[in-house]
């Protein structure tokens, strides 16, 4: 029978590991919408180009094809994040399975606390180069804006 001190000492181990699928959910949400946005902006040029006057514009099929860069960075976060969570949910079971039946799985703890963190950090340099490729799409659209003479 496990003691007070045994049970607590169980939870302090597992905390850590639930605290990291907090961030890998709010990562999610984050990405998950951001992934949201840009399928539906690719519906709004996809039903803009197929208008007859705009039917071979290529200012909007290139944004097209920034933005499906942007979505297809952002699935592969999202999915980097997902198995963290995995990762990070079995980090919880391997840590209080170890504290409650005394068997030492340290190694086994550590190596899937690497696996999650490294597919968080996979992950941020997705979403980080996902902003990147935002930001060029943005600077396409402000290079085609129409130029405001001065007035003198």
């Amino acid at each position: 029978m496990l003691s007070i001190v045994e049970f607590n000492q169980a939870l302090a181990g597992a905390l850590t590991p639930i605290t990291l699928i907090s961030g890998v959910g709010l990562l999610m949400i984050c990405m998950t919408n951001r992934y949201n946005h840009a399928t539906n902006r690719i519906r709004q040029l996809m039903a803009k180009r197929d208008t007859s006057e705009a039917r071979f514009e290529p200012d909007i099929d290139a944004e097209i094809e920034i933005i499906y860069l942007r979505a297809s960075l952002l699935r592969r976060g999202v999915l980097s994040v997902a198995i963290s969570a995995v990762f990070s949910a079995l980090l919880v079971t391997v840590s209080v399975c170890s504290r409650f039946f005394d068997i030492d799985l340290s190694a086994l703890e550590g190596i899937t606390l690497v696996a999650a963190i490294t597919l968080i950090v996979v992950s941020a340099l997705l979403f980080s180069a996902e902003i990147g490729l935002s930001l060029k799409a943005l600077g396409l659209a402000i290079s085609h804006l129409p130029q405001v003479e001065d007035e003198k």
